[in-house]
């Protein structure tokens, strides 16, 4: 009798945690606040399910960047996420804390610009050099404040879904729900959610530019049947 041939399965790595007190004990859920509470900032507040703050990301330039800080309600650094320049990705390394020299990242998220996939993004754990499977993926829709991060064994770490107050009311894309599973460590999850929204604007400003580079060159105008089969192309 031949032996039966199992497919393989990706291999799920250790849960990614930067400190043990934001590992939910059970289903949490946080309030995001696509605001910083420090004046003349932009950035993100975070709450938990009491209201306090929980996390916070302050930043003191506008536009898309190419490093963001996620931080403690006192200030404390919790991973420092950077993006890497001239990749064919939108690839973001997330360091621990405030990253030092020679420190390698404690994990890799990748946008689905140019990637074969239906994900939003890929996470790998440490290097992703040597794997062929992510460790995690986003589904979902950014715009929409509905996504789910999935683990390589298909189960949901955590998902984004709009803020809703009554049954009747529901807010607007500044302010949405992040409902982390127990096990999991939030300040990992916010990270990606931060990653997530700096891949959305990266991407929209290259979109944007592309788009408008693509009209300026090819802008065509009709012309009187007298002068059929010309065209007249307008460009910079």
């Amino acid at each position: 009798m031949p032996a039966k041939i199992h497919p393989k399965v990706p291999r799920l790595l250790e849960d990614v945690v930067i400190e043990e007190k934001f590992r939910s004990k059970s289903v949490t859920a946080l309030t995001v606040w696509k605001r910083s509470l420090v004046f003349n900032c932009n950035g993100f507040s975070v709450f938990d399910s009491i209201g306090n703050l929980a996390f916070r990301v302050d930043n003191y330039d506008s536009g898309y960047k190419s490093e963001v800080v996620l931080m403690d309600a006192a200030g404390n650094s919790l991973l420092t996420m950077r993006r890497k320049r001239l990749s064919l990705y939108s690839e973001w390394h997330a360091f621990l804390k405030d990253k030092s020299d020679g420190q390698k990242p404690l994990f890799i998220v990748r946008g689905s610009y140019l990637l074969p996939t239906k994900a939003l993004a890929e996470i790998y754990v440490g290097s992703m050099s040597k794997k062929r499977h992510p460790d995690y993926q986003i589904e979902g829709s950014y715009g929409n404040r509905s996504c789910t991060v999935y683990n390589s064994y298909r189960n949901i770490v955590a998902e984004m879904k709009r803020k809703q107050v009554t049954s009747d009311i529901t807010l607007g894309g500044d302010v949405f729900s992040v409902i982390v599973q127990p096990g999991y460590d939030q300040s990992f999850v916010m990270g990606l959610v931060i990653i997530l929204d700096q891949i959305g604007s990266t991407e929209r400003h290259t979109n944007t530019k592309s788009i408008t580079k693509t009209y300026s060159r090819s802008l065509t105008l009709e012309l009187p049947k007298s002068l059929m089969g010309r065209s007249l192309s307008i460009g910079t």
